[in-house]
Parts: structure tokens; C-alpha cells; sequence
């Protein structure tokens, strides 16, 4: 059985390490180190510093799954809006239609009936009318505004989650992240 000789990572101290013991601490310091085996090249690295790489690697992947989330959950939001302005407009539209063949009937019934007097009938007619008329414009707008206020910071996370993600490709990772 071979025994290799290396240096602790930590303190400098000769150690010796059997070739099929990866983890082990430090007989002098103390502090825990791994045996990386590879190429035919044996060297130690503190077991926190894997245990970093680890944890780079899983809040990565935390963020990716975060980001593809948030996407989905803004799809829905905007398919919810969609429908709402649908319903909207349709509605609109009913209203819209019956609201002109009765003033259509009402102007024939009126001229039919009184001539030219009525006129005056179809204009007051269509006056008071009018306040009945409502646009949906003001609600399409605070459908749509509701929409985005509620994207919005599902927005504001995808790019937290994107610059974590980006911090880690350029080996740099941003405290408090997760």
C-alpha cells in the first residue's frame, strides 16, 4: 500500500494520507480537508472550499428553477388579463350594438309619429341617453395596470435571480443569495 506525502492546505504540516482516504482532518490544525485524485495528480483542498463549489452550484440551479418559475408565473398573470379583456370587450360590444338599434327604432318611431318635431324628441332622446353609455376604457386600463402591478416584481426577481446567475458564470457570487 502506497502512501502519499502531502502538506496540510491550512498549517503546512507533513501529512500522510493512505491512497483510499478522501476526507480527513488535519492532525495538527484540525481543519478538514479532501483528497482530490485526478490525471494522475493527488492534491488536498479544505473540504469548505468543495462545500462552497457545492453551494455555487445548487443556488445556480435555485435561481435558474426560480427564473423558468417566475416566467410561467407571469404568462399566467398576462393570460389572465387577456381573458378579463376580452370579457370586456365583448361586453362592450353587446352593449354597443344594442344600444344603436335602439336608437335606430327610437329615431323611426319618432320621426314615424311626430314628424319633424321629432327632432327635438331624438336630440333630448339621445342626451339623457348618453349617460347611460359608459366606455370601458377606464377599466380596461386599470385591468391592464393591475396586470402589471402584479408582474412587476416577479419581474424585478427574475433579474435578481438573472444577476445571481451571471455572478456565478463570472465566479464571482453575490452575498445573500438564495
Amino acid at each position: 500500500m502506497k502512501i502519499l506525502s502531502l502538506k496540510c492546505v491550512n498549517c503546512g504540516a507533513g501529512l500522510e494520507v493512505k491512497p483510499d482516504i478522501c476526507d480527513f482532518s488535519c492532525g495538527y490544525c484540525g481543519v478538514q480537508q479532501h483528497v482530490e485524485r485526478g490525471g494522475g495528480i493527488v492534491s488536498l483542498r479544505r473540504v469548505e472550499e468543495a462545500l462552497d463549489d457545492v453551494k455555487l452550484g445548487t443556488n445556480r440551479t435555485a435561481s435558474e428553477l426560480a427564473i423558468a418559475r417566475l416566467h410561467a408565473d407571469i404568462a399566467a398573470i398576462y393570460a389572465q388579463r387577456d381573458s378579463a379583456l376580452s370579457a370586456l370587450r365583448a361586453a362592450d360590444h353587446k352593449n354597443n350594438v344594442f344600444i344603436g338599434w335602439g336608437f335606430i327604432f327610437l329615431v323611426a318611431l319618432s320621426m314615424g309619429i311626430l314628424g319633424p318635431w321629432g327632432i327635438p324628441v331624438i336630440l333630448l332622446g339621445a342626451f339623457f341617453g348618453s349617460r347611460f353609455i359608459k366606455s370601458v376604457a377606464k377599466e380596461v386600463k386599470a385591468v391592464k395596470a393591475n396586470a402589471e402591478a402584479k408582474s412587476a416584481p416577479l419581474k424585478a426577481q427574475i433579474v435578481r435571480h438573472q444577476s445571481m446567475i451571471d455572478s456565478y458564470d463570472l465566479g464571482t457570487p453575490v452575498e445573500g443569495n438564495g
